[in-house]
């Protein structure tokens, strides 16, 4: 839950920052997709921990 919070912060923070000006639009784009990647590959490899686990 607050994982969840705490990225929806981060992302809303973006956004503001890209509607001021403060942040170019492709760069806010390129640090949403290297986050969820990142996100995807730890919720994998936190997968495949947990598999392993039962082995």
């Amino acid at each position: 839950m607050i994982t969840a919070l705490g990225t929806g912060l981060v992302f809303f923070s973006l956004v503001l920052a890209e509607k001021k000006g403060l942040l170019d639009p492709k760069k806010a784009e390129t640090i949403i997709k290297a986050g969820m990647m990142v996100g995807i590959c730890g919720a994998f490899l936190y997968f495949i921990h947990t598999l392993s686990s039962f082995f």
